[in-house]
């Protein structure tokens, strides 16, 4: 069987205005265009938003840390995570295809779609968290009660750019890291001013031990929620550009991205001042909020469209499982992008009070069944099948090679989420063992060495 492939112009390489058509496809070689600075610059900017901001304003305030130390766990934390989230990034310049396609390789092509659902369910909820975000930012900075019309202009350009594909994405994150990088910077030290360099406890302070284990865990968790989509960004780049590059670079860039808006953020929160940000800079001049509130709201769109892209991308995976001669094109992509947007925005419309805080935890549980997701499938790519997949299955209807349904890899996946039950440690439910250690959630490692190292054993004998 061949796979099919979208009719593309063979040797002109996509420009950044035309519309992507490869949808779900291997991308073919005369399609590909990249380096290793265009990743890099993706993974810097994919990181460069308010919630990296907002996030680093948890381990002062939450995990009682010093500057110092938040610096440490900051760095140690999405080190560790990144190390993950960039093992997956390696397959897309090898395979070619999005990362929910190449899950059917492990779970089967009809398995896969239990993975495939919780990981849209997990870019909607990424999605709403945003756009709930920029509508308290515009009340914050405008003084006014929450309106809904932030959200519905972000959804009409996020819309746009998820029409036109990866081309324009790519161009709009790489472009927003100097406007980020100087306003984040310029922030600080609106800050430092406002407290007159003042920190409400010494640099280098020690945490307790349960604090900063607590606060290196976000860090991890952070990178990994990146691992079911990095090779969906990753598969248009050369496949001379290689496993290794492919890795170091995505990782350098996401651990580089992460920590600068992370550790600005624990800066405001170590600082003794006690306004929002909106006020740090209001006293410069009255513009200085709206145009702090307007890169603030770009961050938004930015990182929103890239979860709208590849939910995208995944609920055509999904829906492509029934009908194995059906070929997408980018209108429907841009059909399906238009129907989560939707979603999105009518489920942030509709949270109020503590809602958000709710929808947080619901994300936390969703990271944990990801893990499993994540030990298995880097086990079966890198030492099971060494890369080795036959892709013409990963698009047949029963799956090929692969099978319908590969129940002892979904054996493995919910193993590792019920092995990961005593050690949750979130607003929703707080397991006996993480009770013992202080709450602290260490879900993520079980998550991962107990399914993978499950699954390595199972693959490994002889069938």
């Amino acid at each position: 069987m061949s796979v099919p492939r979208n009719r593309t112009d063979q040797h002109d390489k996509p420009a950044s205005f035309s519309i992507e058509n490869d949808t779900i496809f291997p991308v073919p070689e005369e399609r590909r265009h990249g380096n290793a600075w265009s990743l890099l610059l993706v993974w810097i900017g994919a990181n460069q938003n308010i919630m990296a901001i907002m996030t680093g304003l948890i381990y002062p305030a939450l995990y009682h840390l010093s500057l110092g130390w938040s610096l440490l766990a900051i760095l140690a934390g999405n080190l560790l995570g990144g190390v993950f989230m960039a093992l997956h990034a390696a397959q897309g310049p090898h395979l070619g295809i999005p990362q929910m396609q190449q899950t059917r390789g492990q779970f089967g092509a009809t398995g896969s779609l239990l993975i495939i659902a919780i990981i849209i369910l997990m870019y909607i909820s990424f999605t709403t968290t945003f756009f709930a975000m920029g509508r308290e930012q515009a009340a914050l900075v405008f003084g006014t009660a929450p309106s809904q019309v932030s959200i519905w202009i972000s959804a009409v350009l996020i819309g746009i750019l998820c029409t036109i594909g990866h081309g324009i994405i790519e161009r709009v994150i790489s472009g927003f890291i100097p406007v980020a990088a100087v306003t984040f910077l310029l922030l600080a030290t609106a800050y430092l001013f406002a407290s007159h360099g003042h920190l409400a406890r010494p640099v280098w302070q020690i945490p307790t031990l349960h604090d900063f284990l607590a606060a290196f865990s976000l860090g991890v968790l952070w990178q990994i929620a990146y691992a079911p989509y990095v090779s969906d960004y990753t598969r248009y780049l050369p496949s001379r550009t290689g496993e290794r590059t492919a890795f170091f670079v995505c990782l350098a860039g996401s651990v580089i991205g992460t920590a600068l808006p992370t550790f600005i953020g624990s800066y405001l929160g170590s600082t003794t001042f006690a306004g929002t940000m909106y006020d740090a800079v209001r006293p410069y001049s009255a513009i200085l909020p709206i145009l702090l509130f307007l890169v603030m709201a770009t961050s938004t769109l930015v990182s929103s469209t890239m979860q709208v892209y590849c939910a995208a991308l995944s609920s055509l995976t999904f829906l492509q499982t029934f009908r194995a001669d059906w070929k997408p094109t980018g209108l429907a992509r841009a059909m399906a992008a238009v129907l989560i947007l939707l979603t999105s925005a009518l489920i942030t419309i509709n949270l109020t009070g503590n809602t958000l805080d709710i929808l947080n935890n619901v994300i936390a549980l969703l990271l944990a069944v990801l893990s499993p997701w994540t030990a298995i499938n880097l086990v079966d790519y890198y030492l099971i099948r060494h890369g080795q997949y036959d892709i013409a299955s990963l698009f047949q209807r029963d799956g090929g090679i692969y099978g319908e349904v590969n129940r002892p890899a979904l054996a493995c996946y919910m193993l590792g989420i019920l092995v990961q039950i005593p050690f949750l440690s979130n607003g929703l439910y707080v397991g006996p063992i993480a009770s013992l250690y202080g709450g602290i959630d260490f879900s993520w490692v079980i998550g991962i060495l107990v399914p993978g190292a499950v699954y390595w054993f199972w693959a490994r004998r002889p069938h």
